[in-house]
């Protein structure tokens, strides 16, 4: 078993679980490293853990580089860190100086940082796309987005997130009235306005259907106001996993209609199609980003162009009223999912970890 260090700016924002649930269930040892503190540490509370914003928040602006090598040289050595993994790019020139041919680097992309970040700064990565060991994205459509921004493809793996489905597990879909369901962060790509200006035809549709909104994020101001049929939840800290598991559970369709952000952020995944499928619940999202890698259009879900209400709000349609597509959707999606067992999908990103380790050694 090694040490590595999980780096990060800041442990850990609610959306970012998924980088919790592979520090915790990684097989080696894993060391949390915030540069700029907490947040959220009821929900994640991993150690051991340091953060590095006293010193670095109290230095001059010129020396705030200096002054977080400063602290980052001892703290590797004192947890014999044999590995650094940078999860999000945003972060990922802070640990140039402390990684090399003596401590591999790993970086983990996501989404807006290979993205939205690159739109408004294409050159973010060009003195990283040298020094990384391995490259992971979760999914195809993210992998090409590297390779674009520099990074060596044959350094890049494919790795999901993963989903817990011991955790997220089937139940069976619920009866009358019907309930379709969004989950995710309220910003931009997610689509919320767009399911918004969907939602009159499907209550015309399906006069009892009530829409149920989980999330916080500046598309929120949209929800100011909501019709009598959409209800509008915040993320509970406390028991996010729990909360976000509920509402699958209670709902009869889970809807994502992702799309590409104004300023090219796009989605490489959304774990949340996944957690709804371990839970055997039909989805409908779009043809956007890395999604229909994960939804299979007509098995586990419907997938629709983005931006368009209209097609929105049909598929949305057919599931609530045809309840033998909702079952065999919802029956199909559990086997389906099965493949990105999070437990696997660490193992993998673990081995990763191994064979540069004993690259090293040789």
């Amino acid at each position: 078993m090694s040490a590595i260090a999980h780096y990060v700016e800041r442990w850990l924002e609610l959306s970012a679980g998924f980088v919790a649930g592979h520090v915790e269930r990684s097989r080696h040892h894993a060391v949390v490293i915030s540069r700029d503190g907490w947040e959220n540490l009821t929900t994640f509370p991993h150690r051991p853990r340091h953060s590095l914003h006293h010193l670095r928040d109290r230095a001059p602006q010129r020396w705030k580089a200096t002054a977080l090598r400063a602290q980052l040289r001892p703290l590797l050595a004192a947890h014999r860190c044999d590995l650094v993994h940078v999860h999000f790019g945003y972060p990922a020139s802070d640990v140039l100086e402390v990684t090399g041919p003596q401590r591999p680097y790993v970086l983990s992309l996501h989404g807006h940082d290979v993205t939205g970040l690159l739109h408004h700064e294409p050159d973010r990565y060009c003195r990283v796309v040298g020094a990384t060991d391995a490259v992971i994205v979760p999914s195809r459509f993210l992998a090409r987005k590297a390779a674009a921004a520099g990074f060596d493809p044959d350094r890049i793996e494919i790795i999901p997130a993963g989903v817990d489905t011991a955790f997220f597990s089937p139940s069976p879909l619920p009866g009358d009235p019907p309930v379709v369901t969004f989950a995710g962060r309220l910003v931009e790509k997610k689509g919320l306005d767009v399911l918004l200006a969907a939602w009159p035809q499907v209550r015309d549709a399906v006069p009892a259907a009530t829409l149920t909104v989980l999330g916080a994020g500046p598309m929120a101001v949209l929800l100011e106001d909501p019709l009598p049929s959409v209800s509008y939840l915040r993320p509970d800290p406390v028991r996010r996993h729990e909360q976000v598991r509920d509402l699958l559970r209670r709902a009869s369709v889970v809807v994502s209609p992702s799309l590409t952000a104004a300023d090219g952020d796009s989605e490489s995944l959304h774990l949340v199609n996944l957690e709804a499928g371990a839970c055997a619940r039909p989805v409908v999202s779009t043809h956007h980003g890395g999604i229909p890698e994960y939804v299979a259009d007509g098995v586990t879900g419907l997938l629709v162009p983005e931006r368009d209400p209209e097609a929105l709000a049909t598929a949305i349609i057919r599931i609530l009223t045809d309840r033998r597509l909702a079952h065999d959707l919802a029956d199909r999606a559990p086997d389906h999912v099965a493949q990105w067992e999070l437990g696997r999908c660490v193992a993998r990103v673990d081995d990763v970890y191994d064979r540069l380790l004993a690259r090293r050694r040789k």
